[in-house]
């Protein structure tokens, strides 16, 4: 059960018995979740964003803040499956030694020297930019909590991973001050203050992070974008980060992940296998993706978030077309489908093509060209040379290229430029509303028509209110509609008598004795006989 303060949220701790039996008895394993199956990790992981066919008949621009979406988007496969059993079992065998239950753990957290305290496993986890690591290993991390409070049988707060950015100055002092800083941020103590200090040493700082990892059982140290700390030595540069995270992972004692581009794998493949205790984990290279299943799974799941008017079925056409155009790689690939729809919308097109792909390719990743041109020759000297250029930021992309959609709508650029920041937040607040009377199954077009009137009409910016208002001038409109049905209805009726004792009229009948031949009055003495 999660708990909270105003600052700080955890995770009461509930054993869960183990089967294992080196994990047996250890409340910081015994209070992690269960080990996942690859069933449960795929559906744990996998991220669909909100979409409903029904959005695909609305206007352009409220179509066009849909495909913001496409950034949430997140597909397993089997590499991403493959780094979640690896650091499963990474963080758990890293707690094997610091049982809190073990009389040297005890010794060692009071200062004390124990007979022998085991290095930590490690590994690294190298990869093409844009590959995909920092989301994969986030999507990880998010498989476990943060922060567990333990009470009995131990008295502990428990943080279960610590992920740390290396500056891009690549300062090793301003990496151990981040250390202390994201835990002051996690469970609200004043490390920062106490110890990230200019005159401490590395040395010193590095034994002060050590003991505060091991009061706290941080589960698992994650170093990402450690490139920066290569690009940034001199002379003996390297030799001193080595000798930084040697002597890191001997004094933290705590398994440390080191995740970075192809330009650190070199120097970490080569000094850091050396320099830690094999692990049995194996370091991890990811290249970009082959046109195998995974690829075939991944541009399928990608596929079904289409917003443009005219729906295309996914081919193997356009399967190679975005293979060819990304090389494999997943960020790039995304990018492009995401483009290539604002491409179709913003020229009414509204059909994606791989020719359109390929414009979009050539015209939208002009930066990142030089890197997709190596990767297609296979030349590593050159993919060396190009690999750290990073892709494109989407969403500022989007947001760039939004005004055009914009001044289709409306010739008023004066007025919509002064307006951006105004639409931003409405469109936001519009897309959430009509998005719930989707849902409700009330047609696309009316939920953006009687939204739009509710907004310009009543100027509130309250989704909640925006909805609730939506329902009762939609509930109005239909109890009007009902009403007018039922006069019609009535009317019709009514025309029906009138045309039956005109025609009696003219075979010399009575009013009443027309509408009882047909039927429509009841013969008193049949009704009520008994």
């Amino acid at each position: 059960m999660e708990e909270s303060t105003s600052e700080f949220s955890y995770l009461n701790a509930e054993y869960i018995e183990q089967v294992i039996e080196e994990y047996k008895g250890n409340p910081l394993i015994e209070a992690l979740p269960e080990i996942y199956s690859t069933n449960e990790a795929y559906k744990n992981m996998r991220i669909k964003p909100l979409y409903s066919e029904k959005e695909r008949e609305l206007s352009s621009e409220i179509r066009y803040q849909m495909l913001f979406r496409l950034q949430q988007f997140f597909q397993p496969v089997s590499q991403h499956l493959d780094l979640e059993r690896r650091f499963s079992r990474l963080i758990r065998t890293g707690y094997i030694t610091r049982n809190p239950l073990n009389a040297d753990e005890v010794k060692h957290l009071r200062g004390f020297k124990v007979s022998s305290v085991p290095a930590a496993s490690s590994f690294t986890f190298m990869g093409y930019s844009g590959i995909g690591k920092t989301t994969a290993i986030e999507q990880v991390l998010s498989l476990y909590p943060k922060v567990i409070l333990h009470t009995y049988p131990i008295n502990r707060i428990q943080i279960v991973s610590l992920k740390l950015n290396c500056p891009h100055d690549g300062s090793l002092k301003t990496l151990c001050f981040d250390f202390f800083f994201k835990v002051d941020e996690l469970i609200g103590t004043n490390y920062f203050s106490k110890f990230a200090k200019r005159s401490n040493s590395i040395s010193q700082l590095v034994i002060q992070m050590g003991r505060v990892a091991r009061l706290h059982c941080v589960g698992a140290l994650i170093i990402d974008e450690i490139q920066h700390l290569i690009s940034a030595t001199r002379d003996n540069g390297s030799e001193k980060m080595m000798n930084f995270f040697v002597t890191l992972i001997n004094e933290i004692g705590i398994p440390i992940v080191l995740i970075g581009t192809m330009k650190a794998k070199s120097i970490l493949q080569q000094d850091f296998r050396q320099a830690r205790r094999g692990s049995g984990q194996g370091d991890i290279v990811w290249e970009q993706m082959k046109q195998d299943d995974d690829w075939d799974m991944l541009i399928e799941g990608m596929w079904k978030y289409q917003w443009t008017k005219k729906k295309v079925e996914l081919s193997t056409e356009l399967k190679e077309t975005l293979y060819e155009e990304s090389q494999g790689i997943v960020d790039v690939a995304v990018k492009l489908y995401s483009l290539a729809q604002s491409r179709a919308i913003e020229t009414g097109t509204e059909v994606i093509t791989s020719k359109l792909i390929k414009v979009v390719a050539k015209e939208d990743l002009k930066l990142i060209q030089p890197m997709l041109n190596a990767l297609k020759r296979g030349i590593w000297s050159e993919i060396q040379q190009y690999e750290d250029i990073a892709p494109m930021n989407l969403s500022r992309f989007l947001e760039e290229r939004k005004s055009k959609i914009d001044l289709r709508a409306s010739m008023q650029k004066r007025k919509e430029l002064q307006e951006e920041e105004k639409q931003k937040f409405e469109g936001s607040v519009m897309e959430k509303v009509i998005s719930a009377l989707i849902s409700l199954d009330i047609p696309a077009k009316e939920a953006e028509k009687t939204v739009k009137k509710i907004i310009k009409e009543t100027k509130e910016d309250n989704p909640q209110i925006i909805l609730q208002k939506s329902m009762e001038y939609i509930n109005e409109k239909e109890d009007k509609m009902q009403q007018r049905r039922d006069v019609q209805k009535q009317a019709a009726k009514t025309n029906v008598l009138q045309v039956i004792v005109e025609k009696g009229k003219k075979e010399k009948l009575r009013a009443y004795d027309s509408l009882h031949n047909a039927g429509y009055i009841k013969d008193p003495m049949k009704e009520f006989s008994m």
